[in-house]
């Protein structure tokens, strides 16, 4: 009698472990992490610029040193809710098979200019570029690239910058 009540517990106990298995990986299925992200740093004036756009919310930080004056540091940052059109335009216009053929292009910021990184991460997997904008794969997302820069230019004209 022992041996059979042993026995159903150990079976109970498998049971419940597969349908925990089954339900954690049907959760990441339907949760899967997308975020698109900018950054952009370097640059005389110290800056550093960062948006990372969820379906659910965009975040946006920017600082930098002021050129003349006082040169004290200069920020501002924000989260917004992401619009339902802004995300269905990005998802749109994004083609990860294109985006990763993207060849990095050279440093600018050992110049001071500008170093400009652009990534779309799912789950746990990051895919990036820096400074890509004159490789042929990137002009053919151009459609894409022109969403996140125009996010960009909204943001830097209400934090003044």
């Amino acid at each position: 009698m022992k041996v059979k009540t042993y026995f159903n517990i150990i079976i109970t106990l498998v049971i419940i472990l597969f349908a925990s298995c089954g339900k954690s990986n049907e959760k990441i299925k339907n949760d899967e992490l997308l975020v698109f992200s900018f950054e952009r740093y370097g640059g005389d004036n110290g800056l550093s610029e960062n948006l990372e756009i969820k379906a659910d919310s965009t975040y946006y930080f920017i600082s930098c040193y002021e050129l003349f004056g006082t040169g004290k540091p200069k920020s501002y940052q924000t989260t917004i809710k992401t619009s339902d059109k802004q995300w269905n335009d990005l998802t749109r216009t994004f083609n990860l098979e294109t985006f990763t053929k993207i060849k990095d292009g050279p440093c600018r910021a050992c110049a001071d200019g500008y170093d400009e990184t652009f990534s779309f991460t799912e789950v746990d997997t990051t895919y990036s570029i820096s400074n890509g904008n004159a490789d042929e794969h990137f002009q053919q997302m151009q459609a894409f690239f022109d969403l996140i820069f125009e996010q960009i230019e909204n943001f830097e004209r209400i934090a003044d910058f």
